[in-house]
């Protein structure tokens, strides 16, 4: 019985042999056919040694350093075809890749000469960044309701404007700094009493009512004295904005000077008079000014966003001259037209 089970053994063993000769000779990568297997098919295993005579030679050429068995030299065929494959891959990814470098360099010429070879279509154009002066715009038309204001409106309208002249520069640092202090003494009591307040007026006489002022001495931490200082603050920036709109009007340092002298420095006492001419010192010239409100560079800066810019300063003045009007009318029918210099 054990005879039989080795018969049986030899034959699955030699019929595994007769199997991988039959892929050697069939594989694509070329492997040379099996050398202990002549043929490769099952015709020739009548011809081929007893298995103890196959076991002897095999030990023989292991100890001579005879030729290598056929399954090891069938895994170093394998390796070398796949190492050559290998190979082919990356000589063809760097053709590929020089390829893929060739068509960009073309696309790029191509997009780059579009203009040359259409001039017929508009160069493109870069979109300002103005919103925020946009909005300032937008909110300050909002504020009169016929001939009364809106207090509500008015607030956040200058709420905007402070976050626009925050990124003006360092120039009108100051300025938005006293704006921003008047703001809050105004926001406070409105707050406080919003129905009452609705319109710039019935808020101007609901404190005149509660006997909070002296006459046209107005009490400082009130509605009247915030909105007294930023209405003589917005008309110093009418006239200072009112400049930049002519290409060749004076410098927008001898603008603010001029404007300073005509709506602040009357309320101002000796210390205010030295600090704020010092800060409209450092106004830049037009152009820069025109570029910052248009969210360009310098170098960007044409006619066209010159223009532009200049339509939405014209539209702020336009929004503000009858606006600042009836502010000052409202404070001279009360008589809350405080005089005295701070």
């Amino acid at each position: 019985m054990r005879r039989n089970i080795r018969i049986n053994n030899y034959a699955l063993i030699i019929t595994a042999l007769i199997s991988i000769g039959q892929f050697a000779d069939a594989s694509p990568l070329g492997f040379p056919p099996l050398p202990f297997i002549r043929g490769g098919s099952a015709t020739t295993a009548t011809k081929t040694r007893t298995t103890k005579q196959q076991h002897q030679r095999q030990r023989r050429q292991r100890k001579t350093g005879g030729p290598i068995p056929g399954p090891l030299k069938l895994v170093g065929n394998v390796k070398q075809g796949l190492d050559k494959i290998g190979g082919y891959i990356q000589n063809d990814w760097k053709k590929i890749s020089k390829g893929m470098q060739t068509v960009q360099g073309n696309i790029g010429k191509f997009v780059v000469n579009i203009p040359k070879a259409l001039p017929f279509l508009p160069p493109r154009k870069r979109q300002l960044k103005c919103s925020k002066l946009d909005d300032v715009c937008k909110t300050f038309s909002a504020c009169l309701k016929g001939s009364e204001v809106d207090t509500a409106q008015l607030i956040k309208a200058c709420r905007t404007h402070l976050i626009f002249m925050k990124s003006g520069g360092s120039s009108l640092r100051l300025v938005a700094k006293d704006l921003e202090s008047n703001l809050q003494k105004a926001e406070k009591p409105f707050k406080k009493s919003p129905k009452q307040g609705k319109t710039l007026s019935s808020l101007l006489e609901s404190e005149r009512e509660a006997g909070i002022h002296q006459g046209n001495v107005l009490k400082e931490q009130s509605a009247a004295m915030g909105l007294l200082w930023i209405r003589r603050s917005l008309a110093f920036q009418l006239d200072l904005y009112s400049s930049l709109i002519a290409q060749n009007g004076p410098h927008p340092r001898d603008a603010a000077y001029e404007a300073y002298s005509k709506h602040l420095s009357p309320f101002h006492g000796w210390a205010l008079r030295k600090v704020f001419p010092a800060s409209l010192s450092q106004m830049p010239d037009r152009q820069a000014f025109i570029a910052k409100f248009g969210g360009v560079s310098l170098e960007e800066l044409n006619d066209e966003y010159d223009r532009e810019v200049v339509k939405k300063l014209k539209s702020l003045v336009a929004a503000w001259d009858p606006l600042l009007s009836t502010w000052e009318k409202d404070f001279a029918r009360l008589d809350l037209e405080d005089m005295r210099k701070v």
